[in-house]
């Protein structure tokens, strides 16, 4: 069951800065498309929040993937505008845009947008990274390209990669080396992928280790899931935080 938590009418951030340069805008915007940077939408006229990611910059459009909950299509259709606020590389990004059509190919829905017109920005001091939580524990498989399996729980996920708790004894893996891995992700589907071994520290507890482990060549589909998991995760964050 979805919660509904309350929207505030879209203002501003404080003591952000526009960009109203359209070359500028698209830009940026691109950028975010190649991080897949997760986007909260606002529906104007309604509570729900709703997540999304910048799939492609098309001058003169934006196009986004399909919003989730999906419940949001047909409010979207209907009232054909949308807030979005987002981050990338430790930037705060808010915009509005106008729907223009909606698109599906291969089974993946796409929205056409407007480039807006304006797009705000705020400097933090933190990029985006999103931490699982404790009650909701995941799996992660490891091959360690010796016939064996290192098994442990998914800590925490971003666009480039992992981390990865598993049990002290276990660990045959080692820093800077490449392994296939499995990963259980918050959206209920699994991850097949390369890795690359960045670092490995032990954790409050003294039978477990943090891996953290770097994505290597993920493909745009493989992307986009991860970035929906994220949107997920960030979106509930949110709830929380708003039911406080």
């Amino acid at each position: 069951m979805v919660k509904i938590v309350r929207s505030e009418p879209y203002l501003a951030p404080v003591e952000s800065e526009q960009l109203t340069d359209s070359g500028r805008i698209a830009r940026l915007l691109e950028k975010m498309s190649k991080h897949y940077s997760p986007l909260t939408i606002e529906i104007p006229g309604y509570k729900l929040l709703y997540t999304s990611c910048i799939v492609e910059v098309d001058k003169p459009y934006v196009l986004l993937d399909q919003l989730m909950p999906t419940s949001g299509h047909d409010k979207l259709m209907a009232e054909r505008k949308i807030h979005a606020s987002g981050k990338l590389d430790g930037v705060d990004i808010q915009f509005t845009s106008t729907l223009v059509r909606a698109d599906v190919q291969k089974n993946m829905l796409t929205y056409y947008l407007k480039l807006p017109e304006v797009l705000h920005y705020q400097q933090r001091r933190q990029a985006y990274r999103v931490r699982i939580p404790m009650s909701k524990p995941l799996r992660v498989l490891i091959d360690n390209n010796d016939d064996t399996m290192t098994t442990g729980e998914l800590h925490d996920l971003s666009h480039g990669g992992v981390g990865k708790i598993i049990p002290d004894g276990q660990n045959k893996i080692q820093k800077g080396y490449q392994y296939e891995c499995v990963i259980e992700l918050p959206c209920g589907e699994w991850l097949y992928c390369t890795v690359e071994m960045r670092y490995l520290k032990n954790t409050s507890s003294a039978k477990r280790q943090l891996i953290g482990a770097q994505f290597i060549d993920l493909s745009k589909i493989q992307k986009r899931l991860i970035a929906r998991c994220i949107s997920e995760l960030e979106l509930e964050e949110i709830r929380k935080r708003a039911m406080l």
